[in-house]
């Protein structure tokens, strides 16, 4: 492995100043020396310790990005997305993402202080333990479509009861008037409640009903497809809370001779670009998940330069 030491002895200058030019602080080395230096870096294909210089700088530049659930949450077409653009944005803010997928709360602190991470972004629902995971955690932390009543709580989210109140509207203007509501975890994850409830009320302002039997949570898509074909009074409108989900029962429904929309009508969540290349293509209630991992990450990188502020200050006794 070549080392600092290499290069100064080749460059004949001290190991100092070739740190220097590694760290980029040019103003205190010669525009030769600077030059010397680089050529002989790309020469012998010099490669930075990052861990190194995390440790001598007290900085590690990372930051977690915390998923419940184990690998297989990224099958999720969403997770996947959204996970894919904060890695881009932490990359591009100079810090490295350290992704941990996380069963139990008490692999929060763990995972967070065994790698120093200087902020922690989360994905998925932790409402149940966030509280604790931050008396436990003092650094920078950000949590994503949350609904949990703590109140010093930094969150982005969207306004998942409009998206249902959008799916209600939609299908009542096109005239449709027997609904269901299809989607895992209903009865646990809020933001998914939050969709349903503004479908239902939605639905009931205008007089009409969204039966109780009609809210699915399927464990299989075979067996909601099943269902929904065996309803003693049959739907037109079916409002999916995921497009990936919807895209599935789409298919189900058109293998068991099933037109849509002609006999099923079908709105799903996220406008995921997979909506577009399903035949018909899918109606969804959009969401930008490229503006909400950048707005995520503009907030989690304003508290850790407050964070960094702050200690710099504590520090120096100021």
């Amino acid at each position: 492995m070549v080392t600092l030491k290499d290069i100064a002895k080749e460059a004949g200058v001290s190991v100092m100043t070739v740190s220097r030019v590694v760290n980029k602080r040019y103003s205190e080395v010669s525009d030769e020396n600077i030059a010397k230096i680089q050529s002989i870096i790309e020469k012998l294909g010099y490669v930075p310790n990052s861990s190194a210089r995390s440790l001598s700088s007290k900085s590690s530049k990372i930051i977690s990005i915390i998923l419940q659930g184990s690998g297989n949450v990224l099958e999720s077409p969403y997770n996947a997305t959204m996970l894919g653009y904060i890695i881009q944005l932490v990359q591009e803010y100079g810090y490295n993402a350290m992704v941990h997928f996380i069963n139990e709360y008490s692999d929060v602190t763990k995972h967070l202080q065994s790698w120093n991470a200087e902020g922690a972004l989360f994905l998925g629902t932790f409402d149940k333990n966030i509280q604790q995971i931050q008396a436990d955690n003092k650094l920078p932390l950000v949590f994503t479509d949350s609904y949990s009543s703590v109140r010093q709580l930094i969150n982005i989210g969207i306004d998942d009861y409009k998206g249902g109140v959008l799916a209600a509207k939609h299908f009542i203007e096109n005239g449709h008037r027997d609904f269901a509501f299809i989607t895992p975890h209903t009865s646990v994850n809020q933001l998914i409640k939050q969709r349903l409830k503004g479908f239902q009320d939605t639905i009931e302002t205008a007089n009409l009903n969204l039966y109780p039997e009609h809210i699915l949570e399927p464990t299989n898509m075979e067996e909601t497809a099943t269902r929904l074909c065996s309803f003693k009074k049959p739907v037109s409108a079916i409002f999916v809370a995921a497009d990936n989900s919807a895209i599935e029962l789409m298919d189900r429904l058109k293998r068991r001779g099933y037109r849509i929309p002609e006999d099923f009508s079908i709105i799903g969540f996220d406008n995921l670009p997979i909506s577009q290349y399903v035949t018909p293509r899918l109606a969804t209630i959009s969401q930008d998940i490229k503006q909400k991992a950048q707005f995520a990450l503009e907030v989690l990188f304003q508290h850790l330069k407050k964070s960094i502020l702050t200690n710099a200050e504590y520090r120096t006794g100021c």
